[in-house]
């Protein structure tokens, strides 16, 4: 298998454990568990668990990798804390929707960093995936408000960091880079959380159920997910990849369904149709 064909499916792979990821993050945050001090866990102990790697495979760092990785996680940081904090004043379809705009983004953010000018294809199948992530997620007219504006600042942060990886990943290190992303999202949230939420993070016993909670968030959502993800781009162009990660929804409504009890509406098929659709627009190869 090529390996661009194999990083499509690695990359499809990690939509669908993002997905599953949605239960578990319900959990961990009804449970009490702050927004930063979350973050802040997440980010910070696989940073630490990849360092632990690097070490006893005495991986070389190079400082283009390490200050590529910190700037990633400082947009990583930024597009998870006004997802959170926007959910706090807006529905949670009107998140997901405006969420998943990120990929309306990309093209134009390429285009003003690296001077590549978006292909056609590229801009009809990402106005196709905006409707389809509208009719999977959409459910009331929507209207601007203070959440729904934090919501769009988080939209197009994915897309940044998307595309600064992407623009800058050739001939460099994916594991190193993801590495320091992880540490200074990490590190952030962790400061935030002294700052705005009391230090809980230092405070807060954990139960049994927050703990598992917590492991699988880490372990497969964010330390398997965002390697693969960062390995991924170093075949995949950045709008194909944020493409392909727009299945997120879908998979993430499917756990709903089998793990929530939630209804498989008309609306959430005919979503997840022309998802899937504007994905496979973009694999029609011009001659």
């Amino acid at each position: 298998m090529k390996k661009e064909n194999l990083s499509k499916l690695l990359l499809l792979l990690v939509a669908m454990i993002w997905g599953s990821g949605f239960p578990a993050t319900k959990i961990i945050l009804d449970s009490g568990i702050r927004p930063f001090e979350f973050l802040g866990i997440r980010f910070f102990i696989t940073a630490i668990v990849m360092f632990c790697i690097m070490k006893l495979k005495k991986i070389k760092i190079e400082k283009t990798e390490r200050n590529l990785g910190v700037v990633a996680g400082l947009i990583l940081f930024s597009a998870f804390a006004f997802q959170t904090v926007g959910l706090v004043y807006t529905t949670s379809s009107k998140n997901a929707f405006i969420t998943g705009a990120n990929v309306i983004f990309v093209p134009y953010i390429v285009w003003i960093i690296t001077k590549e000018k978006p292909k056609l294809i590229y801009i009809l199948s990402s106005i196709m995936c905006f409707i389809g992530i509208g009719f999977l997620s959409f459910e009331k007219n929507l209207t601007i408000n203070f959440g729904d504006f934090l919501t769009f600042i988080c939209a197009i942060c994915f897309a940044l960091q998307i595309v600064v990886i992407g623009s800058r990943i050739k001939n460099k290190n994916p594991f190193t880079i993801n590495g320091y992303q992880m540490f200074s999202a990490g590190i952030i949230g962790i400061l935030l959380n002294i700052i705005f939420e009391g230090a809980t993070i230092f405070t807060r016993t954990y139960d049994l159920k927050q703990i598992l909670a917590l492991i699988y968030i880490i372990l497969f959502n964010t330390f398997i997910c965002y390697s693969i993800q960062t390995y991924a781009q170093k075949e995949i162009n950045s709008s194909q990849v944020s493409l392909i990660l727009t299945t997120e929804i879908i998979f993430g409504a499917l756990f709903s369904v089998l793990l929530l009890g939630d209804k498989m509406t008309f609306q959430v098929v005919i979503g997840g149709l022309l998802i899937f659709i504007s994905i496979l627009l973009t694999e029609v190869k011009k001659r």
